[in-house]
């Protein structure tokens, strides 16, 4: 009961520092984005290391929470702490957030941390003041010093070809590649083949190769040692550097990967990109455009990218969350699966039907989030509750469209884990809720207890019985 409690999104303030002393797994407690101000300071010093590094994680932690943290015994709570990770939050859309920045105090203090994973963990950290940015430039750490420099936005390109030469790592090269301001220079990227060509294991550096390829300011020598590579054909199609010739008698090349990396190649003759075929996979999240995502696309340029042959543009187009209600309503009803699915995880406007058509066939964590859309229709809802798959009737027993009748027999499921999601449902009735409190088993116990309906009254009395 207290573990639901713990969870339910309607536990006022002074109910979760109450329970911040209980003795139970505090872990999710430590994960609400509500936690007050009390809780945390309390959740700060709780003995157990996973409750300490879930609060490091929290996107809004108060100052004096932060420096307790930040002078945490164990490091792995410290580096959660800096590397202030974006997160999501699922109402119905996907979204990444970034949390808010720490103390200019704490950004100093994990600075100077002595364990280079903490401080590597903080040049991640996207909040971070330029100013000890700059200084983590010169680290003795040289991977920290990349990392700050490659999460740099704009990125140090003073800088960049310094800290290529200082570093060794394949790792911290990539990173540094992807930040150049226009292309490698060919005698610096002869440097690092040299030096992978002379490394004991330059199996590991794969992907370093594929950087350099895509990169490098390409010359005779450097285009064909890439173009004879097969591991390097699709990276070297893709660097901006490589003449149109290549380029044109890449298009045409026998494989599919070489030919999807130069018809996503940004200015391409769009004669040229529509000529090309390439398969792509409909179940993978993969073979999206990046710089499609950030192009200012006016809206006849959105319903042209709706409508190309290829699916790499068009699902990355329904990633977009401002486009018009015209290339939504295209790309809702493309053939390809992967479209249709990002329509669903990332479009305010998806359309219910679809919202309903995805969800019954796609078993992957995004589904929860579709029967959350404001779209998502009460009888496909039931449906889902009805199936023979646990997998389904767990998603849906939460919906609030949900009749009473289906409810009561989701309450009486095969599996505990459908009985606990149902007895979190909004629509159960108060009284039958507070009996559920009582039921005898656990997992409608702690349903009930985490039910955003039950009376803030009927919480306090559970806490006081509890001895909190």
């Amino acid at each position: 009961m207290l573990r639901g409690l713990a969870g339910n999104p309607s536990a006022p303030p002074e109910a979760l520092v109450r329970l911040a002393t209980a003795d139970i797994d505090r872990t999710e407690l430590a994960r609400r984005r509500d936690l007050p101000v009390q809780a945390a300071v309390i959740l700060a010093d709780d003995e157990d290391a996973r409750v300490r590094s879930e609060l490091a994680a929290h996107p809004s932690l108060p100052a004096e929470v932060q420096i307790v943290l930040a002078r945490d015994v164990d490091a792995r709570v410290r580096g959660r702490l800096a590397e202030g990770a974006a997160y999501f939050t699922s109402v119905g859309l996907h979204a990444h957030h970034l949390p808010g920045p720490l103390s200019h105090e704490v950004y100093e203090l994990l600075a100077r941390d002595p364990q280079p994973k903490v401080r590597r963990a903080l040049a991640f950290n996207r909040r971070l003041p330029d100013g000890i940015r700059a200084r983590m430039l010169d680290d003795d750490d040289a991977r920290t010093a990349a990392i700050a420099a490659a999460e740099w936005n704009p990125a140090p390109t003073a800088r960049i070809g310094e800290l290529l030469s200082r570093t060794t790592g394949a790792f911290s090269r990539e990173l540094l590649l992807r930040r150049l301001d226009g292309p490698l220079p060919a005698e610096a990227a002869r440097g690092m083949l040299a030096d992978i060509d002379s490394s004991a294991d330059p199996a590991n550096s794969v992907g370093l190769l594929r950087q350099i390829a895509a990169t490098a300011d390409l010359d005779a020598g450097l285009t064909d040692r890439f173009l004879t590579d097969p591991r390097l054909r699709a990276a070297v199609a893709a660097n901006p550097a490589l003449d149109p010739g290549h380029v044109a008698a890449l298009a045409h090349d026998p494989d599919n990967q070489v030919r999807a990396a130069v018809v996503a190649r940004r200015g391409l003759d769009p004669v040229l990109r529509e000529s090309v075929s390439v398969e792509y996979d409909d179940r993978s999240s993969g073979n999206t455009v990046a710089w499609l995502l950030t192009e200012d696309l006016s809206e006849p340029d959105q319903l042209a990218f709706a409508r190309s042959r290829h699916q790499a543009f068009r699902k990355t187009l329904a990633m977009r969350t401002d486009l018009s209600d015209e290339a939504v309503g295209i790309l809702a009803a493309d053939e390809s699966f992967a479209v249709r699915l990002f329509v669903c995880e990332r479009q305010p406007n998806a359309p219910g039907r679809l919202l309903a058509h995805i969800a019954a066939d796609w078993k992957g964590y995004s589904r929860w989030d579709m029967l959350a859309h404001k779209n998502f229709p009460a009888d496909a809802a039931t449906a889902l509750a009805r199936s023979d798959d646990p997998r389904d009737r767990v998603v849906a027993a939460a919906h609030p469209g949900l009749a009473i009748d289906t409810i009561e027999a989701l309450l009486a499921d095969d599996a505990d884990y459908v009985r606990r999601r149902a007895a979190t449902n909004p629509s159960i009735p108060a009284d039958r809720l507070i009996t559920l409190l009582e039921a005898d088993e656990s997992a409608v116990v702690s349903g009930a207890a985490a039910n955003r309906t039950l009376p803030v009254v009927t919480m306090h009395q559970v806490l006081d019985q509890a001895r909190l």
